[in-house]
């Protein structure tokens, strides 16, 4: 049983030794009020930073750091008593009284006065040089590549981001780095959320492009685990595509415009014999495989070679485009199409078209080419006219078999062809069906 005398002595001994550690190791403690005046420091500060506790007593952690540290720490230990939390491992830099740099890592608890009100914090400093100047530098780093960069928790909390991320957060009207992220980008987070899973499952997490406040970003998440190899956030980068999403549109579009001058004949503004030949072979396929006839037009202005050697190649031209015209005003479907053969030739694909329909059509293309009533001394009628002959394709499985695409064409041609000499033979300015 302990000896009531003896109970002083041992609270003194027990005073004195809780002073000598608190005055006599590596770490320095400290207490400070709600705006963050030292009141009580334990006496390492003289070691750390070469004041003694009384000159330190009354001033802020702030005035011993140089101006532009005094401002970012101070940026955030606003961040941290507005919250009224606690922190740890925030890193600084403190100028000493010679003069030279000591990088110290600080810690504290949120101190509350009886009515639950913040009266200040309680905390220790360790001394980190040795490695803080390379933490300092890493974190400048972080925070000043112009990549946005940031750290998302398993609740979608947005617990660390540099400077990049802030903006681009603050593009959507929302700069605090506290912010909830599934609030701030929603679709995001759904996509996040997948992400953590694949992250449980040790899958490697791909990255992907995301659209935000209109502009384009890469994003790639890659998984933080703490020291039992659990997933508890997401770091992700995110890189700013919008310059090369642009030019990637501007190219594609251009490519669509040198496609559509690939498939174009630059005198008539029709469809070229390139793309005819992909036309028809498709329009064969589907005739194949619905079991429905396809016809074609084949025309040709007659004594066209006379003209252009009278009227010249300009006048030659002219003919063309007012040919062309007439033939596309001829009432033809959406579907049809209608091509520059080559010189003065001229073909239409009409597909589900029998030859009775294929030879009404032809009828209404050589009536609009006859009413330009375009004058032509080397032709018998004294006008420009043209010639057609018609083929269609009937049953081509049972006819053909398994015959290739390009050679049922070369046989539809044909015999639109050989229906065109026909009516060439018989005296121009008529159509003739080339079909059994």
């Amino acid at each position: 049983m302990t000896n009531e005398k003896t109970r002083p002595y041992f609270h003194e001994v027990d005073e004195k030794h809780l002073f000598d550690l608190l005055n006599h190791n590596s770490d320095w403690l400290w207490e400070v009020d709600a705006q963050g005046r030292y009141t009580w420091v334990s006496g390492v500060v003289t070691e750390l930073l070469g004041y003694p506790p009384d000159y330190v007593l009354g001033r802020t952690p702030f005035d011993f750091m140089p101006p532009e540290e005094a401002e970012r720490v101070g940026l955030a230990f606003t961040e941290i008593v507005t919250a009224k939390r606690a922190f740890s491992g925030l890193v600084n830099r403190n100028r000493r009284i010679d003069g030279t740099i000591v990088v110290l890592e600080t810690s504290g608890i949120p101190l509350f006065d009886d009515q639950g009100n913040l009266s200040g914090y309680r905390g220790i400093d360790r001394n980190i040089s040795t490695l803080g100047e390379r933490v300092l530098q890493l974190e400048t780093i972080y925070d000043t590549t112009p990549v946005a960069l940031c750290m998302i928790d398993l609740n979608g909390r947005i617990v660390m981001s540099n400077k990049a991320m802030t903006r681009l957060l603050a593009s959507a009207g929302s700069g605090d780095v506290a912010d909830y992220f599934p609030d701030v980008m929603p679709e995001c987070w759904q996509q996040f959320l997948q992400d953590f899973v694949a992250a449980d499952n040790s899958v490697d997490i791909p990255g992907r492009e995301v659209m935000f406040c209109e502009r384009y970003y890469y994003t790639q998440p890659v998984p933080v685990y703490d020291a039992t190899d659990n997933v508890i956030g997401l770091s992700v980068t995110w890189v700013d595509i919008t310059a090369r999403r642009l030019a990637e549109q501007k190219l594609a579009s251009a490519n669509q415009v040198l496609q559509q001058f690939a498939q174009l004949d630059h005198l008539t503004g029709l469809f070229n014999r390139r793309h005819m030949d992909e036309f028809l072979l498709n329009e064969i396929a589907l005739a194949l495989e619905q079991g429905l006839p396809l016809s074609i037009c084949l025309a040709d202005i007659d004594f066209f070679k006379n003209f252009n050697d009278n009227q010249g190649h300009q006048s030659g031209d002219d003919c063309l485009r007012a040919v062309t015209k007439a033939l596309v005003s001829a009432s033809l479907r959406p579907e049809d199409n209608i091509s520059r053969y080559g010189g003065e030739e001229f073909l239409v694909i009409l597909p589900r078209t029998d030859i009775n329909g294929a030879l009404l059509v032809a009828e209404r293309l050589r009536a609009s080419v006859t009413a330009l009533n375009i004058p032509h001394v080397s032709s018998p009628t004294g006008f420009l006219t043209i010639s057609i002959g018609v083929a269609t394709l009937y049953d081509a499985k049972a006819r053909f078999g398994e015959q290739p695409l390009h050679s049922i064409a070369s046989e539809l041609i044909y015999q639109a062809d050989t229906a065109l000499y026909k009516a060439k033979k018989q005296g121009r300015n008529q159509v003739v069906s080339g079909t059994e």
